[in-house]
């Protein structure tokens, strides 16, 4: 009985983190969609220029900063929505190749971590707690739901 509880623990709750996960990228990406930066200080120490100051004095570079950020907000969208479909669907009724495929989370965001490494100290340390809370999160959900995928043989 108590194993049962157990497992109906880890089955309710392991998909769950995927959506709040999903859910997440999904607030973050909003803004950037926008074009609503979020974090003007990281632009500031990468760049020297604030973002008006950017718009201003290098129309052109703006346009392309602009460009890229906006459509980051757009590819993390697409990539919150297939998490959460994934999630919702196949996660849930406990498809195999979903587990494997949502190795894919952790290591999306320590690339992210190692991308960032590169910039100004200052950045760097703005981006690595919510990346990390996602590396830990996208990780927790994978281990509780391993003897769900993968249950014991007995």
């Amino acid at each position: 009985m108590k194993n049962d509880m157990k497992e109906k623990f880890f089955v309710k709750y392991a998909w769950v983190v995927f959506l709040v996960i999903g859910t997440m990228v999904i607030v973050g990406a909003l803004p950037h969609i926008l074009g609503i930066n979020t974090d003007p200080a990281l632009v500031q120490s990468i760049s020297g220029q604030t973002v008006d100051e950017l718009r201003v004095l290098n129309p052109t570079f703006f346009n392309l900063y602009n460009f890229y950020f906006r459509g980051g907000g757009l590819s993390d969208l697409g990539f919150a929505f297939f998490l959460i479909i994934v999630a919702v669907t196949a996660f849930r009724h406990r498809q195999k190749w979903a587990w494997w495929a949502f190795w894919f989370v952790p290591a999306y965001f320590l690339a992210w971590i190692a991308l960032s490494s590169d910039l100004p100290s200052v950045s760097f340390y703005s981006l690595i707690p919510p990346l990390i809370i996602f590396v830990v999160l996208s990780i927790l959900g994978l281990l509780l739901s391993f003897r769900y995928f993968f249950p014991n043989k007995t």
